[in-house]
């Protein structure tokens, strides 16, 4: 009888739980190999977000509301414009970025800025969201959640993605320059302003879009 308890202790001993295996980031690996500049420009943004999120309350209201063209922060005087004065006020802003973007990308110097766009970027949604939500508790985060977030997100990854696209043509203009040669990247630059044009159409859906959020829901808000 001991031979046998003794038999089946030692057989669940032997047998014990799986041993757990490590996650298998291949994928992960290969995604970042081929799209690291995405994960850099996201993660300038991001940080921009947190800085701007942090630093609200060192503007006044004053400097916040001259700002406005670039954060969504004066709320009131937007909220008159209807849906033109809406579509203007995104677009005019998202295009700011996008233009910049696009000139960084073309010039020999320009190309160090670019992650100074996201970090500008993510830092004007961080001051955008926390001014809301301070100075109009649950109701500023419930406006900002349902009506400007959606537009932010979509063309925040608009951006990464031309900023991506940027950094790879000027890396290509940058050794073009190096070693004294006019036309080898001509290819890239038609590539570059065609994903470019597309990217300004979508932008443009974008802020119609976002347009629409605001004279829709905008009146189920009083500030």
């Amino acid at each position: 009888m001991k031979g046998v308890i003794f038999t089946l202790k030692r057989r669940s001993v032997k047998r014990g739980f799986p041993a757990l295996k490590a996650p298998d980031l291949t994928v992960l690996k290969q995604f970042i190999r081929r799209r690291g500049s995405l994960v850099f420009f996201i993660a300038s943004m991001t940080a921009g977000l947190i800085v701007g999120s942090a630093s609200v309350n060192s503007f006044d209201k004053k400097t916040l509301y001259a700002l406005d063209f670039l954060f969504t922060t004066n709320l009131p005087e937007k909220l008159k414009g209807g849906f033109a004065g809406a579509f203007f006020a995104g677009f005019s802003s998202d295009f700011l970025f996008f233009i910049a973007a696009v000139f960084c990308s073309l010039s020999l110097f320009g190309g160090v800025l670019l992650p100074a766009i996201a970090f500008f970027k993510g830092f004007g949604i961080g001051v955008s969201a926390a001014y809301l939500i301070s100075n109009y508790a649950f109701k500023g985060a419930l406006f900002y959640i349902l009506i400007i977030l959606p537009g932010v997100f979509v063309f925040g990854m608009i951006l990464v993605y031309e900023l991506s696209e940027g950094l790879s043509v000027y890396k290509k203009l940058f050794l073009n320059i190096v070693r004294g040669s006019a036309y080898p990247a001509k290819g890239a630059l038609a590539a570059f302003f065609r994903k470019s044009v597309k990217l300004s159409a979508l932008t443009l859906a974008v802020s119609a879009g976002d347009a629409a959020l605001w004279f829709l829901f905008s009146g189920m808000f009083k500030f």
